[in-house]
């Protein structure tokens, strides 16, 4: 995710009263991005899981002129949940630090700063359990033509590393043999239920045997695609 600010009055107060030019123990001024200098702010993946996760967040500070700040120029993070290191130095105008998972779950939001220039990220959600698997099956394998059928329930089982399922997680299907002749009564996107599962039927307009193929995909960072649903359309002789 990027984000991109630049330098204004609100960002110059915020900014000053974090760390407004503040002297290291040898006297020296800490170096500190110049007037005009452009922040972005790249966070990956941008989930935590619960445990000790961690993600990777890099500030790219551009000096006004379109270079890179001098190397050794001091970043602060600061984070609304989790635990961020406390600063870095820029390197090629790129400053890195870990922002890692504790005991409280929510959304964080980082802030990087350096002299008057600050930059908050998009809101990185934290402690939610990170997929790991998923399961899929036609629940009706047969749409029986000759019985009057047209439709077959299909589903999706989402679980993390434990085995366990996972509520509140999209889940999204996708006809790819024929959308001219099939499709999903429930829509393309399904949120898991308590069980972890996504449940979603699809109806067919075919009149001749053949097989409807139903991609899944979920909709959570570090997810995995998984296989295919097959449902068999079955038409008289």
């Amino acid at each position: 995710m990027i984000r991109r600010v630049y330098e204004s009055v609100a960002a110059r107060v915020a900014a000053g009263s974090l760390v407004a030019m503040v002297l290291a123990s040898c006297g020296q001024a800490i170096l500190s991005a110049p007037d005009g200098t452009t922040l972005q702010i790249f966070v990956n993946p941008p989930f935590i899981a619960a445990n000790g996760d961690t993600a990777v967040v890099s500030v790219l500070a551009v000096e006004k002129a379109g270079t890179p700040v001098p190397d050794g120029t001091v970043i602060q993070f600061f984070t609304t949940v989790g635990i961020i290191d406390e600063q870095a130095r820029t390197n090629d105008g790129v400053a890195r630090v870990n922002l890692r998972s504790n005991a409280t779950s929510g959304t964080a939001v980082v802030t990087a700063v350096s002299g008057a220039v600050s930059i908050k990220s998009d809101s990185i959600p934290i402690g939610a359990r990170r997929v790991n698997s998923v399961k899929t099956q036609a629940v009706d394998q047969i749409i029986d033509l000759r019985l009057g059928k047209s439709t077959a329930e299909i589903g999706a089982r989402v679980l993390d590393e434990n085995g366990n399922p996972i509520p509140g997680i999209i889940v999204r299907f996708r006809v790819s043999s024929d959308p001219a002749t099939d499709r999903l009564l429930e829509g393309s996107d399904v949120p898991t239920n308590n069980n972890g599962d996504a449940i979603n039927k699809v109806q067919t307009k075919r009149t001749t045997t053949g097989t409807i193929t139903i991609k899944v995909e979920v909709l959570a960072p570090g997810s995995v695609t998984a296989a295919d649903i097959t449902v068999q359309v079955v038409a008289g002789s």
